[in-house]
């Protein structure tokens, strides 16, 4: 199992390095190309859903559809139904360039496991979902992160009582 978890760390990394490759490809920052895989995938969201999928301050979300806007890959609509709020919707030119990132990565993928078993595949992939899910099950529960975070360095003996949890 720790090999495992190494191993998927491995791919965590290599990820974020592709990421930020294929978004430097696209003359944006991983942030925006971040954006723009939402709205592919979600279709289009208002910037208070893009702030919290993001996890950046809303002022910054703000600037960065600026800069979106300005490269011509994004586009802020009236909502439908709330007239305070708008809708970020990607133009037809965001939409060909993320599609385009998406479907090198479809085939870089394809091209690492081609000659693996496909039962392989589908057992590996159906692991890959159960590990996501426990990531996204783990990550919505932060007080429970804190408080086994603690445990396990206090049981590393890195921690006193004095030292132990946040100051208040």
């Amino acid at each position: 199992m720790e090999r495992l978890a190494e191993q998927l760390r491995a791919v965590i990394v290599a990820t974020d390095d592709y990421r930020r490759a294929m978004a430097s490809a696209l003359g944006v920052g991983v942030h925006e190309a971040a954006v723009m895989g939402e709205l592919l995938h979600e279709g289009p969201l208002p910037p208070s859903a893009l702030v919290k999928r993001l996890g950046i301050a809303s002022a910054s979300v703000t600037a960065l559809l600026d800069r979106l806007e300005v490269a011509g890959f994004t586009r802020r609509e009236r909502h439908p139904t709330d007239r305070r709020s708008v809708l970020v919707v990607l133009t037809p030119v965001g939409r060909a360039a993320i599609e385009a990132t998406f479907g090198l990565f479809r085939d870089d993928v394809h091209q690492s496991v081609k000659r693996s078993e496909p039962g392989h595949i589908r057992e590996f992939t159906d692991v890959l979902a159960k590990i996501a899910q426990a990531l996204r099950e783990r990550a919505a529960q932060p007080a429970s992160i804190g408080d086994a975070l603690t445990e396990r360095v206090r049981s590393a003996g890195a921690l006193t009582d004095r030292t132990a949890g946040p100051a208040g």
